[in-house]
């Protein structure tokens, strides 16, 4: 009998070493978000996502910031100052607004960030940038599509 409640106990505990491992592997939605817009001088709107293509996504990733997205617009929205040929969009992912802060500082003083977008956007003749709008969002409620692992 003995024997039984030993394979019983071993069985029981395989399930909740199993349940504990099944909810380790769910994925973990950050808490705060920012929507950034991009105003580009004429002409480098395609330069801009080209940079972040290329070299600031991987960077802002290296730092534990998660890119959600990155999207040009399809049509310009006057009432929100948004002309479509010089607007570059994208989110990033944070767990919390001090985690932003915090990784947002060390991609900031990275070596290779300082090298690819702030040498250039201090350059008149290579910037490419004109303003930046910032928006600070969290997620409401369980029916966003949005599920990021950080």
């Amino acid at each position: 009998m003995s024997k039984w409640k030993a394979i019983a106990f071993l069985g029981i505990a395989f399930g909740v070493v199993g349940v504990g491992w099944g909810y380790a592997q769910q994925q973990i939605v950050p808490g705060f978000y920012e929507l950034r817009i991009y105003k580009t001088l004429p002409g480098k709107r395609d330069a801009l996502a080209a940079r972040f293509a290329s070299r600031t996504s991987a960077i802002y990733a290296r730092h534990g910031i998660t890119n959600v997205g990155y999207w040009i617009p399809q049509q310009s929205a006057p009432e929100l100052n948004i002309d479509a040929a010089d607007t570059f969009i994208y989110m990033r992912a944070y767990p919390s607004r001090e985690e932003r802060d915090k990784r947002l500082k060390a991609a900031q003083s990275d070596p290779e960030f300082r090298e690819v977008v702030i040498s250039q956007e201090r350059d008149p003749e290579a910037r490419l940038i004109v303003k930046a709008h910032n928006i600070d969002m969290l997620q409401n409620g369980t029916y966003s599509a949005v599920s990021i692992v950080k």
